[in-house]
């Protein structure tokens, strides 16, 4: 009765700190400055994309654009006209909106931020175009120049870039949760408790309340299908007078979207409210040419492409049709060009693209984009290329194919390759299984020695613990491990000093014996009392890529695992040195007279062993790094992906440019690789 008023107490303490803790934090960053500081972490984030993908490199390809086709906007009086009505205005500059639709053409980053910041008047926009056109890089260039305006102005919104992918407007249908959600991912802090009077949500929720951030949505296509039309639903419902947004989808796609409404449904199908278009056109056939041809100045390299070039001439050629994307068109420069340095032997002919060498009758244009996907992963993988890597390029095709058969299988066709997520390729018997060979071991090895030497009923009590920990154990990891990353926690040093003042109540009001046996409700009660309290102790916004969202995640499990045990240990330190102080060595004399030495070590270990087992099994459930540990070295001895796929990771974004990375998420470097590797699976 004692340990569970202490225990009660000590839980209702522990919230009421937490919760101050928290409003104080909070209490003493305003939303301006937190705009402010993840206006810096996406930027920084940003450049370092870029410089990865190539895009500030010379010879990068231009989009250009007209207006969308007819019928998937709103009229253009009307949206000028909502402008007019909403609080803010629309755009500032009213002389500056354009007369009509037809004024939104052009080409270039510089175009595309003046469509949207000026002659735009509700700052929506719908980017379309067809496959590999071009609409991710567009989104990604309005960013970076959306933020080099806001330096000039910081009370604009912050751009930030998402991928629609992982959204199911079905199951979560407010889309500024899920923004919210996605976003206390990528950057650390915005997951804490906003600003008074805000404190009751999120600092990212607060942020879109406030129309502080400006949502880029990529990969609207990339909803499942028949689920669009109900998320434009949901996206016109969310969004706020004056709030911007830009969209992201396939023409044929956002088509669909429209015309699609189900049986039951009684209203008619509505585009992105208030909202201009714009549709990205095919590649020039000059600008193929001069993409193709970039740095070929020497007789070779020009004697290279010429069957292409000659190709190109004839706009109807399977050949000109395929390269006019610039998907497509970067592809086949990134294959068949030859850089400085690199080996001219065995190098991969553009011949290929007109004629199959394997049958020597020509090409079709889906063969020759077939072609092209099918050979970026080899080429670049080539070991005849700068720069060493750890993988062949079979190997690395290997590891790729099962990541996108994992992604179309596992986790409903999301484009987001998420690294807490894997685990799902993995049965989740392996899970339990694994988490349960400890004990497996222990009982098989303890039950023969206790049969054998007549146990006590210590120790047979004991055993009956340790099988029970292990069947509760097992029985827990069956369960769903925990589907995000975990915040980071720490055990606090008040934590430690209240286990052992627990402990040292009882042993003062009892005996050094009864402190001991308390223990380990002590243990338990402070720990998750105190043990899980969120840290505090930064005022900054810290962007979250996935190797430092995975380290994060791992101290967090390392702390769960070792806290009990930890705090155990503390305990028993205190009450050592309690009882030598109140009784001195006569404490422990009777003690050790009735309990042989050998009998409290084996005792001291097994509850140390448990506590470390409790803990793992609340690591397994509560964070997703051990899940991802049992999942790699699984996949490892499968032979489906490096044990060590983190690395191959970073390697395939950073090295190779085989993936991208959009916030804490890697993805393929286009939807088409993606799906050309899954159907080679």
């Amino acid at each position: 009765m004692l340990g569970l008023v202490i225990g009660i107490a000590s839980l209702a303490v522990a919230w009421e700190a937490y919760k101050a803790d928290r409003r104080d934090a909070a209490d003493s960053v305003q939303l301006a400055g937190i705009a402010n500081d993840l206006a810096r972490k996406v930027s920084q984030g940003w450049e370092a994309e870029a410089k990865v993908r190539g895009l500030d490199e010379d010879g990068s390809l231009t989009v250009s654009w007209q207006q969308a086709p007819a019928g998937l906007t709103e009229p253009w009086a009307s949206i000028c006209a909502a402008a007019e009505n909403w609080p803010t205005g629309g755009a500032p500059n009213r002389d500056e909106w354009a007369a009509d639709s037809a004024g939104l053409g052009g080409a270039g980053a510089e175009r595309i931020t003046e469509v949207f910041s000026k002659q735009v008047p509700t700052h929506r926009l719908v980017v379309l175009g067809r496959e590999g056109a071009g609409k991710s890089v567009l989104l990604v260039q309005l960013l970076r120049k959306l933020l080099a305006l806001r330096g000039q102005n910081s009370e604009q919104p912050v751009p930030v870039l998402l991928s629609l992918a992982s959204w199911n407007p079905v199951e979560e249908g407010d889309l500024f949760a899920w923004m919210d959600r996605r976003l206390s991912i990528d950057y650390e802090l915005l997951g804490l408790a906003a600003p008074a009077p805000d404190g009751s949500i999120s600092r990212a929720r607060a942020l879109l309340n406030d129309r502080r951030i400006l949502p880029l949505l990529d990969g609207f296509d990339e909803i499942k299908q028949g689920f669009r039309m109900e998320a434009l639903r949901r996206i016109n419902a969310a969004l706020l007078a004056g709030q911007g947004i830009v969209l992201a989808c396939r023409t044929e796609d956002y088509q669909n979207a429209l015309s699609y409404e189900p049986a039951d449904s009684g209203t008619r199908p509505l585009p992105l409210a208030q909202a201009a278009g714009i549709e990205l056109q095919d590649l020039d056939v000059e600008t193929v040419r001069a993409h193709l041809c970039a740095g070929a100045s020497d007789d070779f390299l020009s004697q290279l492409w010429r069957p292409v070039m000659e190709e190109l001439s004839d706009a109807t050629r399977p050949v000109t049709l395929a390269l006019r994307t610039p998907l497509m068109a970067s592809l086949a420069a990134d294959i068949y060009s030859i850089r400085p340095g690199e080996a001219v032997a065995g190098r991969p002919s553009p011949v290929d693209l007109i004629i199959d060498p394997a049958t020597g009758t020509p090409r079709t244009r889906a063969e020759v984009e077939d072609q092209l996907l099918a050979g970026f992963v080899p080429s670049a993988y080539d070991p005849g290329r700068p720069g060493a890597t750890r993988w062949t390029a079979e190997e690395a095709e290997r590891s790729l194919r099962f990541l996108a058969g994992h992604l179309r299988d596992n986790v409903s066709g999301t484009t987001d390759i998420e690294w807490w997520n894997l685990r799902r390729a993995v049965p989740r018997v392996i899970h339990a299984v694994v988490i349960g060979m400890p004990f497996w071991v222990a009982i098989a090895v303890a039950t023969p020695l206790a049969i054998a030497s007549s146990a006590p009923a210590w120790l047979v009590a004991t055993a009956g613990v340790v099988t029970a920990g292990w069947v509760l154990g097992t029985l827990y990891a069956f369960l769903e491990p925990k589907p995000e990353p975990a915040a980071r926690i720490r055990v606090s040093w008040p934590s430690a000093a209240m286990v052992v003042a627990i402990s040292c109540f009882a042993a003062y009001r009892e005996d050094v014996g009864t402190g001991v046996l308390i223990l380990p409700v002590a243990v338990v009660i402070v720990f998750l009392g105190f043990g899980r309290k969120a840290t505090q102790d930064a005022d900054t916004v810290v962007a979250m890529d996935p190797l430092s969202l995975l380290e994060r995640d791992r101290k967090t499990a390392r702390t769960i695992i070792l806290g009990p045990p930890l705090l155990g240990l503390i305990g028993i330190a205190g009450l050592l040195i309690f009882g030598l102080v109140t009784q001195g060595p006569a404490a422990f004399a009777g003690a050790s007279a009735e309990l042989p030495l050998t009998e409290v070590a084996l005792t001291t270990l097994g509850l140390v062993g448990l506590s470390l087992y409790g803990g793992l099994a609340v690591a397994f459930r509560h964070t997703a790094s051990p899940a991802l540990t049992i999942t790699c070295w699984y996949l490892a001895l499968r032979r489906k992906a490096p044990r060590n796929i983190m690395s191959f990771l970073v390697e395939a974004h950073q090295q190779h440019a085989v993936l991208r990375r959009v916030g804490a998420v890697y993805q393929f470097r286009h939807l088409d690789l993606q799906r050309h590797l899954a159907d080679r699976q």
